[in-house]
């Protein structure tokens, strides 16, 4: 991370009020905008397919990296400004996509050019365009998998999903998350790394994840935070206040990204998905049934305080992940395994959690993860299970117990905001599980293999913890009288 700190600075310095067609030349006629976004199995057989794919070769062979007419340029933004895994993933992917399109445009001469997007729940192998190795066809990037229905959920387009952002309980945002992650991982090459943009199949990816939002947010009942257009402190969620800044002179109202329309972005479908695309019959079969792994035993690490509002109450450490699924036990004592009771409790009691603050949350933390060099490619990742039954035979079952995945994106991602540390917060899915003795917790990781996955140790978790954590005003819960925590918080 120090490498890219003075960079990051120079990149960001200025110009966070200055629109971007003042210092993008000929960016201001690009903006005048096209028809709508278009699946790319339709999009090729369009007169906007030979535009796209010559903007991509000339953004592609542009080695100046300072030039927005680079690919090597949207990359250094993505680098240096994206999050992930922290609020705003899908707000600054939104802004980021507009701004990209516009500049395509630009390059290719089009004003009418739009970014296609992969619809991979209704196609889950990479299109054939992207993976022909002809010399010039600048779609072309060596990757480690061409399939990606492993990765597919339709988990986030659940009834019980109805808010949006980050945070909040049942919310979309972490959920298409954990989509889009894996999709990355098993891509591989670099997509697996926050170089991804230098993949051409990143912004058709991101363009399906747009389109997703989009389309989960226009069905009933979902809970987006409001705004006027423009922004007023007055009778907008103070969600949307600010900017997002991506580099120098290149920023966009936060705001703006609440509906693609604002963007002048549309879809030319905005239909969710209810199904998963068909997989071959030797991998269906493989899929039909999920087994817990087998468990085995690591060394223990002893729960303690690591802040004022921050407990650790069990742990393993040195934890390598490889080529097989495992099990692992994660014991507590039985003062931990009371406190983590009451804090299921009061999930169970607090109905929708939006009208109620929550006290304490559990979280399953994995921490300072190392990749091997051979899996910095991706190609794999691992499904993470919480008290996983011991087989799993439908889709409800498989979500009742899913924590997320973990994979080499993820952590490349973790790093790129400071220390090598993925977080989930297992607070509800412990509540929606049937269960009163919090003494033990069973953790499951499955392998999830692409074409070309690498072999041997691939990550090492120098430890992976379950942990209590408290708002500030109610961190004397980490070792307070049980009944004066029920009293206060009852």
């Amino acid at each position: 991370m120090k490498t890219h700190s003075g960079a990051r600075r120079r990149f960001l310095k200025t110009g966070i009020g200055v629109t971007a067609s003042q210092w993008f030349p000929g960016l201001a006629a690009a903006q005048a905008g096209g028809g709508p976004r278009l699946e790319w199995q339709q999009f090729k057989t369009t007169n906007q397919y030979p535009a796209f794919v010559n903007a991509i070769a000339t953004m592609r062979a542009n080695a100046n990296q300072a030039s927005p007419g680079s690919l090597s340029y949207w990359s250094n933004v993505h680098v240096n400004t994206c999050p992930h895994g922290v609020p705003y993933f899908i707000s600054w992917h939104r802004g980021y996509l507009y701004h990209f399109e516009q500049q395509l445009r630009s390059v290719s001469g089009n004003p009418a050019l739009t970014l296609p997007y992969w619809n991979y729940y209704a196609y889950a192998t990479l299109p054939a365009e992207f993976t022909d190795p002809a010399p010039g066809n600048p779609l072309y990037v060596p990757r480690q998998s061409a399939n990606v229905h492993s990765a597919l959920s339709l988990a986030p387009f659940a009834s019980a999903v109805r808010n949006f952002q980050r945070g909040k309980y049942n919310a979309f945002e972490p959920s298409i998350e954990d989509v889009h992650n894996p999709i990355h991982d098993l891509i591989g090459g670099v997509m697996s790394t926050m170089q991804s943009p230098l993949d051409p199949i990143f912004f058709l990816h991101h363009a399906s994840v747009d389109r997703l939002t989009h389309a989960w947010s226009l069905l009933a009942g979902k809970a987006m935070p409001n705004s006027a257009n423009p922004y007023s402190s007055t009778n907008s969620d103070v969600y949307w206040a600010g900017n997002h800044v991506y580099a120098t002179g290149l920023s966009i109202e936060r705001y703006k990204t609440r509906i693609p329309g604002w963007l002048g972005t549309t879809y030319a479908s905005n239909a969710v998905p209810t199904t998963l695309p068909p997989l071959p019959a030797a991998a269906a079969a493989r899929a039909a049934l999920l087994e817990r792994p087998p468990f085995q035993s690591f060394r223990t690490v002893a729960g303690r305080r690591l802040s004022s509002t921050r407990r650790s109450v069990s742990g393993v450490a040195q934890v390598p992940f490889d080529e097989q699924s495992v099990s692992v036990l994660l014991r507590l004592a039985k003062s931990d395994a009371a406190e983590l009771a009451r804090v299921v409790a009061l999930c169970r009691d607090a109905g929708e959690p939006d009208a109620r603050q929550m006290p304490g949350t559990i979280k399953l933390v994995f921490d300072n993860l190392s990749v091997g060099t051979a899996a910095k490619k991706g190609g794999f990742f691992y499904a993470l299970y919480l008290d996983m039954p011991a087989v799993i035979a439908s889709q409800t079952e498989r979500e009742a117990s899913l924590i997320g995945t973990l994979g080499a994106f993820q952590i490349a991602a973790a790093a790129h905001h400071g220390t090598p540390r993925i977080e989930f917060d297992v607070s509800y899915l412990l509540a929606r599980q049937d269960r009163v003795n919090f003494g033990e917790l069973a953790l499951s990781w499955l392998r999830v293999d692409g074409d070309r996955p690498p072999a041997g140790k691939v990550i090492l978790a120098n430890e992976i913890r379950v942990e209590l954590a408290f708002a500030p005003d109610d961190a004397h819960m980490l070792s307070g009288d049980a009944e004066d925590i029920e009293r206060q918080h009852l």
